[in-house]
């Protein structure tokens, strides 16, 4: 049986919190909240459309195009948003790590779909349904879902396959609306209507006390992931290397920041040797997926 939360449960309020509040009741205890219409006045919501975006952002020297978003390390069309004040703030706090700030656009037509993952590096996201109407699900790190061995992505399955016994809310996130993830967090959008554009915002805390069931096995894989990475061993760091190359380009999948989230949990030897026997075991569960794997990634290749 899914232990479903649903949306009425999901902390919703429609006035924008102050840094203090959004810190003491969100971000730090890293609870997810929906703020509605935050952005309806913003002067994005009638600029921009999808070819508009696209050209601009495109014609933008600091920006990147990863394919299935746009990312900037610095403000950009800054003029069309407002940014809210509480997130101002934590940008600019020392308790964030500099290099992990990033704007990013999510520039769709209707039916695209993000599938489920977690943001890699302890990412927390701020993101903003500027046009459009887009269905999430986000699924609680204290009731992972099955990942592919030492990735962040879920293995794909259908929904109801896998959500039972699974803490989740099931929401939209409509047009004008915030809505902030966590980290660690698993989750996947669906745009539902012709035009979809979100914007959003990552950081990441230097430290957090917050030890989720995934939190854990993350700090674990990375851990692993960079000791193979830069192993002494040129045959582990060449198998390494090949086993990444072999992967679907769809992002970094090991810690990529100059420095690891604080917190109190260090994995011992025994853990990590721990997590290596189960990453591995995940295997047959992952060659069961290969049909969908292959259609998602020709779906992907049409888009």
């Amino acid at each position: 049986m899914s232990l479903h939360f649903s949306s009425a449960q999901l902390a919703t309020v429609n006035e924008t919190p102050g840094s203090a509040e959004f810190v003491e009741k969100y971000c730090g205890p890293e609870r997810p909240l929906l703020i509605k219409g935050l952005a309806r006045d913003w002067p994005a919501r009638e600029k921009w459309s999808l070819d508009r975006l696209r050209s601009d952002l495109h014609g933008n020297p600091d920006v990147k195009d990863r394919g299935v978003f746009f990312v900037a390390r610095k403000p950009v069309l800054e003029h069309d948003i407002e940014m809210p004040e509480f997130l101002q703030e934590i940008l600019k706090s020392d308790n964030v790590m500099p290099d992990s700030i990033a704007w990013r656009f999510w520039v769709n037509k209707k039916h695209n779909k993000t599938v489920f993952h977690y943001d890699t590096n302890a990412e927390n996201v701020i993101t903003v349904q500027v046009k459009g109407r887009k269905e999430w699900i986000l699924v609680s790190p204290d009731t992972p879902l099955p990942s592919y061995p030492f990735t962040n992505f879920t293995l794909l399955k259908d929904e109801e396959a896998l959500l039972p016994k699974k803490q989740f809310y099931k929401f939209d996130l409509e047009e004008g609306d915030l809505l902030y993830v966590p980290p660690y967090w698993f989750h996947r959008a669906v745009a539902r209507e012709d035009e979809n554009i979100n914007i959003n915002w990552t950081f990441t805390k230097r430290a957090t006390s917050v030890l989720s069931r995934e939190f854990r096995r993350d700090i674990e894989r990375c851990s692993l992931l960079d000791s193979w990475k830069n192993s002494k061993s040129s045959l582990v760091r060449k198998i390494y290397h090949r086993a990444i190359g072999a992967m679907p380009k769809v992002g970094g999948i090991g810690w990529g920041l100059k420095d690891y989230v604080v917190s109190p949990y260090k994995p011992s030897r025994l853990a990590l040797a721990g997590r290596v026997f189960r990453e591995v075991a995940r295997i047959p569960a992952t060659l069961m997926t290969l049909p969908n794997v292959r259609a998602t990634l020709k779906k992907v290749d049409k888009t």
